[in-house]
């Protein structure tokens, strides 16, 4: 029966489920207990049996039916003692390894319940992320139809740009440009001269000549002003065209990391839903079962205080970083928009200028 025990106990012992690395130390503690109690029986057992064969060395044949009765059923009665002891130890030890178990099971389904708050979080993070990036892509799609349509409705100005050439009088370019060949205008400035100091001349015709020269001193340098000016404009038309097209790349820019944020979104939304399979397929299992019926209620409203808690904070913290980002990108976009603002109030300044300019010289 001794045998019997041992190889029972030592059945038992290597059934049992490996504990976690957490465990090791008391489940040493505990497996060293046992085993000393276990050997402390084993030799009292085998001490009785020794005193009882001593015993009836001693005494021979000479003892009575009674006595020998009364001295097995005690041995008797110490043997089940210690087999129910044994049998105890065994079933602690069974015990012991379920609850481990258990252990491990309720850690691997509180890891899948983090992964999946973690993935919603971040699946609550990516959808914020296209909205915002949505919100500033319409931004910029009505910025670009604003400013077609403006350039749509703004007079048509075509400018000839006629440039000067080195020796040449801008009002003698602008004639050949025009057509006029037959005109050249340092010798009518020469014949005006001339006239001017003419003595034949009456008065008046002198001051007819003298302020006609005058105004065409006038006209060139009118002309001149207007080649500084068409070319600045041309340069400020061009800067609003790059401006334009920076905005278009930007939202190239946008449209792209929308696509990215959308894919990155599909992805955590699907992994929420392998996690959520797998902790349903845990949940289903007899350790899962168990486990939820150790939990008390107040344990598991604890355990679900805390997760809203927890997910609370984080979506605060998340909230903010996007404000902060939003504030940025929105401080970014309303400077360009000033910008542009701008610069179409400055062209429209030199187009009216250029418009004064010209009536005034015709």
């Amino acid at each position: 029966e001794s045998d019997g025990s041992s190889i029972s106990y030592q059945t038992d012992r290597t059934d049992q489920t490996p504990c976690t690395p957490d465990d090791d130390l008391e489940e040493g503690m505990a497996k060293e207990e046992t085993e000393l109690r276990f050997r402390q029986l084993t030799m009292e057992y085998q001490a009785l049996q020794r005193a009882y064969a001593l015993l009836q060395e001693q005494v021979g044949g000479t003892l009575d039916a009674e006595r020998e009765v009364k001295t097995r059923e005690q041995l008797q009665a110490e043997i089940h003692r210690s087999q129910a002891q044994i049998e105890d130890l065994e079933k602690a030890l069974a015990e012991q390894g379920q609850v481990i178990e258990m252990n491990h099971h309720f850690f691997l389904i509180f890891n899948f319940i983090f992964q999946i708050k973690q993935m919603e979080t971040e699946e609550a993070r990516l959808k914020h992320d296209v909205q915002d990036a949505k919100d500033q892509n319409e931004l910029l799609e009505f910025r670009i139809l604003e400013l077609e349509e403006r350039e749509r409705r703004s007079p048509a100005i075509n400018f000839h740009h006629i440039p000067f050439t080195e020796g040449k009088s801008p009002l003698q370019v602008y004639c050949e440009a025009e057509g006029v060949t037959d005109i050249l205008v340092a010798e009518l400035m020469k014949k005006l001269d001339i006239l001017g100091d003419n003595a034949n001349l009456t008065n008046e015709e002198q001051v007819v000549v003298i302020q006609a020269r005058t105004v065409l001193t006038l006209a060139e340098k009118w002309l001149q002003q207007i080649e500084v000016t068409e070319s600045a404009l041309q340069q400020k038309m061009l800067d609003l065209e790059n401006e334009k097209e920076l905005f278009s790349k930007q939202k190239g820019y946008l449209d792209d990391e929308l696509d990215y944020r959308k894919q990155s979104l599909d992805q955590a939304h699907k992994q929420i839903l392998e996690l959520e399979a797998m902790l349903y397929d845990a949940l289903q299992q007899e350790a899962g079962a168990k486990m939820s019926e150790i939990l008390s209620e107040e344990e598991k409203s604890k355990l679900k205080n805390a997760v809203e808690q927890w997910k609370r904070q984080v979506m605060s913290e998340l909230r903010e970083r996007d404000a902060q980002i939003l504030r940025e990108r929105m401080e970014l976009i309303q400077h360009a928009q000033q910008r542009i603002k701008e610069l179409e109030e400055r062209i429209e300044g030199q187009k009216r200028q250029i418009k004064e300019l010209e009536e005034k010289v015709w």
